[in-house]
């Protein structure tokens, strides 16, 4: 082909429009960014083979999908892996996303061992997430594992337990006293380790918690949860076998023996 005109795009002043002359017409061939147009020095009466304009375009695309990707980069750091799956959606070409995968890294725009270091700090200072947590998010992220473990250095057993403990303490002194101490104990702990918190940490955590427990607040708490049990097996039992179902269940949701027979006692006197 042969460029018969050269014009400027309305909507993108840095693209321009590349015309060639067919039947005395110009027609619109296809298009490139301001940088293509100077690299390949296009200019009006250039004469172009069918692998030239290929090249072109494909220069064209891969300069434009670096483009989206630097504009992606904009917004917050990102997993190179972030970044493929962004140009897979843009319906990108392997060879296209693997040249501005490359290009992006030598220019140290994207960086996996950086981006782990500083999505670690992250979570750990604005979230509830413990090291297993984030471990298993940039597994997600198909980050290598020898980067997931130099980032996962940054949070610290020091700093794993003080965020535990700071946890447990809020935790504990906000919930309803509607179950056992026990009960709640084992139930923090358990949210705990789902949040990816370690039991090494969890346990060293307990040990700077204060876990005296109320004899008052426990007393109210197996009111609340005996009144409960007491009037779901009274429909099935009576006498000497209700109150060994009751004193079961009870036992099951972390009361001590001797606070169970206070209230069973209770019950007695009724």
């Amino acid at each position: 082909m042969k460029i018969s005109k050269i014009t400027t795009q309305k909507k993108n002043k840095n693209r321009f429009n590349i015309f060639e002359s067919l039947n005395g017409k110009d027609e619109y061939t296809f298009s490139v960014h301001e940088d293509i147009l100077i690299r390949f020095h296009l200019r009006k009466g250039l004469e172009l083979t069918e692998e030239q304009v290929k090249e072109i375009k494909e220069q064209d695309a891969i300069y434009q999908y670096y483009t989206l990707s630097i504009n992606y980069l904009s917004y917050r750091m990102r997993a190179k892996s972030e970044i493929i799956d962004y140009l897979k959606e843009k319906e990108a070409i392997p060879e296209a996303i693997d040249t501005v995968i490359h290009k992006l890294e030598n220019e140290k725009l994207i960086d996996d061992l950086q981006f782990s270091k500083a999505y670690v700090r992250t979570k750990m200072n604005t979230s509830s997430k413990g090291p297993n947590k984030i471990k298993q998010e940039l597994i997600q992220k198909r980050i290598p594992d020898v980067y997931i473990e130099e980032a996962l250095s940054e949070y610290s057993v020091e700093k794993e337990v003080d965020k535990v403990v700071k946890m447990m303490e809020k935790k504990l002194s906000t919930t309803s006293r509607k179950k056992s101490f026990q009960q709640q104990l084992i139930q923090l702990k358990q949210s705990l380790i789902q949040k990816g918190f370690t039991q090494g940490a969890i346990e060293l955590a307990s040990q700077e918690v204060d876990l005296t427990v109320n004899d008052d607040e426990e007393m109210d708490a197996i009111r609340y949860q005996g009144e409960k049990v007491w009037t779901k097996q009274a429909r099935k039992h009576e006498g000497f076998q209700l109150k060994q179902k009751v004193m079961a269940s009870l036992y099951q949701k972390g009361f001590s023996m001797d606070l169970i027979n206070r209230f069973l006692d209770e019950k007695e006197e009724e």
